[in-house]
């Protein structure tokens, strides 16, 4: 199995929740940063990108037992998200493989207990018992998405979701980004803007009935997952190369020439460094004008609901026409890099 289809989906940014307003935002050159005082009146104000906080206002289960603070704020995007995707699901139990942080200090992001408070947070049905939760950052939902094909591959299943979600929203996550210089602001020109955000996809098989996928909006290719020794949370030297080999491994499954790339880059040097090997290395399958979108620009880093959101946003440009094909990459700092194209139907 090399392609599975998308039924359907949801974002959640701090530039809105609509894929056609938030890419009308980025298209202006809009930015939802501002400093905020994350950490008291007592220290300064943090550059960051929060998510309004009207879409936070989600009614939660009265009991969260084991949800930390930051649990809870990623509950309640994810439910924001999953909730405006209900309408477009099957009246069945989907699994859901959802991607989440990546553990900057010893705990875990995400559990089987996150998936059941989402189920009763939504009301969307899931089918927990083959759901995974994938904690690895901005590569860990182009991993959820490989985790479906797999899924497809050995059930005869119709659907199922993938979803990633993410908050900096974290004052120890920060004050260990701060700590290692890695935010942006106070003279620091290496650096990214902190931002939260959710994303959810519905997942069509390619061996279901031609009446399910019918309302397929695009095809999503066999996604590939390389490891970077020299990333940013370990001390092995930096080659730039494992990005380069996802891109290889991920555009193999199409012939097409690639039209526009979605990025993972939030302005840190590290990762500006791979996209310009990763680009030399394919640029026979590049086109000349190819356009390359940075969403964190706009809206900052939202970790591992980057790639979710990319391919909601690249969705409204394959869907206005076009045979070339959009790559979309992530980047995670313990070392994944993760790629996959997107064509038409």
């Amino acid at each position: 199995m090399t392609q599975l289809y998308l039924s359907g989906v949801s974002m959640l940014t701090p530039l809105g929740a609509d894929p056609v307003m938030v890419k009308t935002a980025i298209d202006a050159g809009i930015s939802s940063y501002q400093y905020c005082p994350l950490a008291g009146g007592d220290e300064p104000p943090i550059q960051f990108s929060p998510v309004p906080e009207g879409a936070l206002k989600i009614r939660l289960p009265d009991r969260l037992p084991g949800m930390s603070p930051p649990h809870i704020r990623l509950l309640r995007l994810a439910a924001f998200a999953l909730a405006d995707l209900a309408p477009q699901l099957p009246n069945v139990p989907l699994p859901l493989f959802l991607a989440g942080p990546e553990p900057y200090y010893g705990h875990t992001a995400l559990n089987q207990g996150f998936l059941e408070h989402l189920a009763k947070a939504t009301g969307v049905m899931l089918d927990t018992g083959n759901s995974r939760c994938i904690s690895l950052g901005r590569a860990g939902s182009i991993e959820a998405i490989a985790t479906a094909f797999k899924f497809f591959s050995a059930t005869d299943a119709h659907y199922a979701l993938v979803g990633g979600i993410d908050s900096f929203y974290d004052l120890r996550t920060l004050g260990i980004l701060g700590d290692t210089r890695r935010l942006s602001g106070n003279g620091n020109f290496d650096g990214f803007v902190p931002g939260e955000g959710a994303g959810f996809l519905l997942l069509t098989s390619p061996h279901a009935p031609a009446a399910v996928r019918a309302n397929s909006q695009l095809v999503l290719h066999l996604p590939a997952t390389v490891y970077e020794p020299g990333h940013l949370l370990g001390s092995t030297p930096y080659t730039a190369e494992a990005l380069a080999t996802a891109f290889q491994h991920g555009t193999s499954a199409t012939a097409g020439m690639i039209s526009a790339l979605y990025s993972s880059e939030n302005g840190e040097m590290h990762y500006t460094k791979e996209l310009t090997v990763a680009r030399q290395r394919l640029q026979h399958r590049i086109t000349a004008d190819c356009k390359i979108y940075r969403p964190a620009e706009h809206f900052g880093d939202i970790g591992a609901a980057s790639a979710p959101v990319a391919i909601g946003l690249a969705t409204l440009d394959i869907k206005a026409g076009g045979n070339h094909s959009t790559l979309v990459y992530a980047s995670s700092d313990g070392g994944y890099r993760s790629a996959l194209c997107l064509t038409a139907v």
